[in-house]
């Protein structure tokens, strides 16, 4: 696959805030805006309250330059009622748009001296640089194109292929020819394609009317190609706004409405906009300028459904594609020794004790099942997530030791700033005290998949599974404690970096970029790491990361115990987004306290960096790490 151009680059490149300006940087800038005629500069000034609006006007400021004219054709759609019969109809509309070559991403940014309270940005690009644009563009189009070929996901097959159809707007140089098609009419097909195949509907409604404002629960499967749809982003009217951003998690959504009309729209962001904005700005600008697919739209139809005081997702009364398929997958990977049944009633109490606080008239005191760090640790996701329950939870109790693994509670978090998403929790609780040890976000469906198929005892894949588990909500709780515990003090860490005049740290990786986007790799020791992830979860309201496209190894012999995961990994957060592989090596041969050993950060994968070499960079005698 080819390699994508360095979305670092463009977040660094849109973002970058620079404090004091230096000589050169105030030399530049006089010589830049005395350039009247844009002879040897193209560039542009925007300000705003913040330096990030600032440079987000400069750069659509830039991006309006050397604007062209085109015509978008639209074929629109509206709904006919003759009085018996609803009909379709179908128009074309041609709209002429202002459309830019908008290739921005060697744009550099100097921040001047701020004006009546007002911070000031100075984008710019060398002539050169902005003649060359249109061949930029047309590589970025190409490389999107290689990628959703590839892609895993549905998701990502639908964002490059849009991303690369709403980059064809910004092209002025005619037509680009893929595999013998015309690339325009062949991206729109594909997004079609993909759209069309999402189907959304209801499988049941609860009302709550101690909830005045929201008292309407609407329980939705997401469907792709007759299987759960494992994730996707969308956006609907709740009855007084527009809610953005709600998640798909395994192919189940719950949402809340304030009113339930007879029919609503589910508006699929095929976009992916929080993303676009840090990875790939120009398709953001774009984005309003290209006709927008009105196959992402699904109209979700209420009639049939009674919205009752509670609803059991999982009776056969409850039609769910997407249940029943999730049961028949766990059921053909998942060959763990559940607790017998006639055993299983003290764990079902607790469980059912802590749905029940769910309850706004329950009157259950569920402290006494939990330890003490137990007890923090659902108390912060009480108290960061607001959460409410997302459908009825289908219990499993499996055992791993001296802990009865008891899975899992479907919640919504409700994160301030209207974000929201759907998670499984799972408890771990005691044999012998009966109480809740622990508890952790479940993985995805297919991240599970991909270690419970492989041919290892049961013991060690669910060793495997809970590690992860914890790993990834000590990120999403912004645990550094748990994150200091785990990692070795000799970790190996590692991240990509590109090389390049401006530096900017983000999340939790220290990228450096150019323009001929050579990767090379840095190690940081642990106390750097960990300094620079709690700088960054400081600024966080809110972390949430998912992990798909999971490959796991072991060693054998001289390195038992060792195990490797790689996983793609999305991160959201309010004021960052990415997308990038990331690998470990986890030390397992004392299993009660795990050690991260190797951890790599990538934008994508490299042969350098698998799953495999990293056991292999893990030396099992010393518990030390080689760095050849």
């Amino acid at each position: 696959m080819k390699k994508l151009l360095s979305l670092t680059a463009l977040v660094l490149c849109a973002f970058v805030a620079i404090g004091q300006n230096t000589a050169e940087e105030i030399r530049l800038a006089k010589a830049i805006q005395s350039d009247i005629q844009m002879e040897q500069y193209m560039w542009a000034i925007g300000t705003g309250p913040t330096k990030e609006i600032a440079d987000k006007n400069a750069i659509n400021s830039l991006s309006q330059l050397g604007m062209t004219q085109t015509t978008i054709i639209d074929n629109e759609f509206s709904n006919v009622n003759t009085g018996q019969d609803a009909q379709s109809t179908m128009s074309t509309k041609a709209t002429s748009v202002g459309i830019s070559n908008l290739a921005l991403d060697k744009a550099r940014v100097i921040f001047l001296a701020p004006q009546a309270g007002m911070e000031v940005a100075l984008r710019f690009m060398t002539r050169e640089d902005w003649d060359k644009r249109d061949e930029d563009t047309k590589i970025k189009i190409n490389n999107y194109i290689d990628s959703a070929k590839f892609a895993f996901s549905v998701e990502d097959q639908l964002r490059y292929y849009s991303w690369a159809n709403i980059l064809m707007s910004g092209y002025t140089k005619g037509d680009i020819q893929i595999d013998g098609h015309h690339a325009g009419p062949m991206l729109q097909s594909k997004v079609r394609e993909i759209l069309n195949n999402i189907k959304v509907s209801i499988i049941a409604i609860e009302e709550d009317k101690q909830n005045k404002n929201y008292p309407y629960k609407v329980m939705l499967d997401f469907i792709y190609n007759n299987s759960p749809l494992p994730s996707i982003t969308y956006s609907y009217f709740d009855g007084s706004g527009t809610v953005s951003d709600e998640m798909v998690k395994d192919g189940r959504a719950m949402i809340q409405m304030k009113k339930l009309p007879e029919s609503f729209n589910i508006n699929i962001d095929y976009i992916m906009e929080d993303l676009a904005r840090q990875a790939e700005p120009a398709v953001v600008v774009l984005a309003p300028r290209t006709a927008p697919f009105k196959e992402a739209t699904k109209e979700v139809f209420t009639k049939g459904f009674r919205a009752k005081s509670e609803v059991d997702t999982n009776s056969d009364k409850v039609n769910s594609v997407v249940a029943k398929q999730l049961k028949k997958q766990a059921a053909d990977y998942a060959a763990v020794t559940e607790v017998k049944e006639d055993a299983q009633a003290p764990y079902r109490k607790i469980m059912s004790d802590i749905v029940a606080s769910f309850s706004s008239i329950s009157a259950v005191n569920i402290r006494p099942h939990f330890t003490d760090s137990a007890w923090s640790e659902y108390q912060k996701i009480v108290a960061e997530g607001n959460p409410t329950l997302a459908r009825t939870p289908s219990w499993t109790f499996a055992e791993l030791d001296s802990l009865v693994i008891c899975r899992e509670m479907p919640i919504k978090l409700n994160f301030k700033g209207n974000k929201k998403f759907v998670e499984d929790v799972v408890f771990r609780v005691n044999k012998k005290t009966k109480k809740i040890e622990s508890l952790a976000y479940k993985l995805s469906q297919n991240t599970e998949k991909h270690i419970m198929a492989k041919e290892w005892n049961e013991r060690d894949r669910l060793t495997l599974i809970t590690f992860l588990e914890d790993y990834r909500t000590a990120y999403c709780l912004r645990d550094i404690e748990y994150i200091n515990k785990v990692f070795s003090n000799d970790a190996y860490i590692i991240v990509g970096k590109v090389l390049q005049q401006s530096k900017k740290k983000y999340n939790d990786n220290t990228e450096l970029i150019n323009q001929d986007g050579k990767v090379v790799y840095t190690q940081y020791s642990k106390e750097e790491y960990l300094v620079n992830l709690k700088k960054s979860f400081m600024s966080k309201e809110f972390v949430n990361i998912r992990f798909e496209e999971c490959n796991v190894g072991k060693g054998y012999n001289a390195k038992e115990g060792i195990y490797a995961v790689q996983v793609r990994q999305l991160y959201y957060s309010n004021n960052y987004s990415d997308d990038g592989i990331l690998t470990l090596a986890i030390d397992m041969r004392n299993d009660v306290n795990p050690l991260v050993r190797v951890r790599v950060w990538q934008q994508e994968r490299d042969v350098e960096y698998t799953a495999e070499q990293m056991i292999e960079r893990t030396v099992s005698t010393e518990g030390s790490i080689s760095s050849n």
